[in-house]
């Protein structure tokens, strides 16, 4: 049985458990039409319910992976027959709840295949203090001291892991002028919102994206050393080489819904030899 929810604004406090920091299992979200706008299965992931005549396999990652309506993991699922690909996003999650998040679950299931993608967060703004110095929110210097320590210790304990890496609309041509000139209204396929401080714009991208560049660095070194594979997404979607940064992105953050197939097709692309 399931718990049956409209779609709202504020749908996180309905699916998520801040007690588990996890999802909530076997729940349906519903449109206003009655249509399905996703789910939860039994082990708290977005998808449908564990299918043991396929193989398992679980995509990991805050909102870039969590996605729009039931997101492009599944997309996976028609590529790669025999195989079940399960979403394992969840929205604002920081990387260490990510990765905690994969242990606990590789731990009671049998997962033959995961797809890590670090997120993120925790990035916090070098500005966001209060007038005193102290800091508003828990911060380091810029949230990846750990990671090079912390994304060895994973894989080492789950070799089946490929990492993806983080893509972003920012690129080195624009990253110094402001981009609040380039919004515009429209849906998750046709606008692009602005995501930051107005007041700290350019500073803001200028941190963000020196912080995720550091971020893919750090996770090619990692996978390097260790020998797991990688899947270059920031490569793949370098709005460098696209005409207008916003082709693929609704914010600097997040991929199109109308690209999502285009981000399974990479991705399968990259490990479908994995899944023979």
């Amino acid at each position: 049985m399931k718990t049956v929810y409209s779609v709202t604004a504020n749908a996180k406090a309905l699916y998520y458990d801040p007690e588990r920091a996890g999802l909530r299992p076997n729940l349906v979200f519903v449109a206003p039409d009655g249509s399905i706008v996703f789910e939860t299965n039994e082990l708290g992931l977005k998808g449908e319910a564990l299918d043991p005549s396929r193989k398992l396999a679980v995509v990991w990652g805050d909102s870039v992976v969590f996605s729009h309506g039931r997101g492009w993991p599944c997309l996976l699922d028609r590529l790669a027959p025999g195989w079940q690909f399960l979403n394992g996003g969840i929205e604002g999650d920081p990387y260490k709840n990510i990765l905690r998040r994969a242990s606990e679950l590789n731990a009671r299931y049998s997962v033959a295949l995961n797809l890590l993608m670090l997120g993120w967060h925790t990035f916090v703004p070098s500005w966001w203090a209060k007038p005193d110095g102290t800091a508003k929110a828990p911060r380091s210097r810029n949230g990846n001291e750990q990671l090079r320590t912390n994304l060895t210790g994973f894989l080492e304990r789950t070799p089946n892991t490929v990492v993806l890496t983080m893509p972003t609309a920012l690129n080195r041509d624009i990253v110094d002028r402001p981009l609040s000139p380039y919004l515009r209204e429209g849906d998750e396929d046709t606008g692009f919102h602005f995501f930051g401080d107005f007041n700290r714009e350019t500073e803001g991208q200028r941190e963000a994206f020196g912080y995720i560049l550091e971020r893919n660095v750090i996770a090619r070194e990692v996978c390097a050393q260790l020998g797991n594979r990688v899947v270059d997404l920031y490569a793949a979607f370098d709005t460098e080489r696209e005409a207008d940064f916003r082709e693929h992105f609704t914010d600097v953050l997040h991929p199109r819904p109308r690209s999502y197939p285009l981000i399974a097709r990479i991705v399968y692309d990259e490990i479908k030899d994995l899944l023979a």
